[in-house]
């Protein structure tokens, strides 16, 4: 079993790369498949160390509260990510996706990921300014 891409032309030679192109909408499939595959990985590293981090090393210092909101945008961004890489599939095997948001994905997949990550990280920080504000909305 392959990790790579599925097949983006079919069997017929008479189809080409152009007929993969313009069923996707992205001039390179192939890579934007292997973008957002990428990024569930690391949306789903990104959760377990972020969860981890907080169960044990920075449990004290910021509060259920504060991980949620960091934790939501990243896990949203890995959802996007999985559904547009679904999306490309799809499009790739000839089948219309009921709602193609791989496009859109290309766009809000970073920008959650990047929240979610700066949330978290303004979170720490904010700790460590202020430590008995950080501790008090338990």
């Amino acid at each position: 079993m392959s990790d790579g891409p599925p097949p983006l032309t079919q069997a017929d030679p008479a189809i080409g790369k152009d007929d993969a192109v313009s069923r996707t909408g992205f001039a390179e499939p192939a890579l934007a498949y292997d973008y957002f595959k990428s990024m569930v990985s690391l949306s789903v590293a990104t959760l377990g160390g972020v969860l981890t981090l907080s169960g044990t090393v920075f449990g004290a210092r910021i509060s259920p509260l504060q991980m949620a909101m960091a934790v939501l945008p990243v896990a949203v961004s890995g959802l996007l990510a999985l559904q547009a890489q679904t999306d490309i599939t799809q499009l790739s095997l000839g089948v219309k996706p009921p709602l193609n948001s791989s496009r859109l994905a290309l766009r809000l997949v970073p920008s959650f990921y990047g929240l979610g990550l700066g949330i978290f990280l303004a979170c720490l920080l904010l700790s460590y300014i202020s430590p008995e504000a950080a501790a008090a909305p338990r």
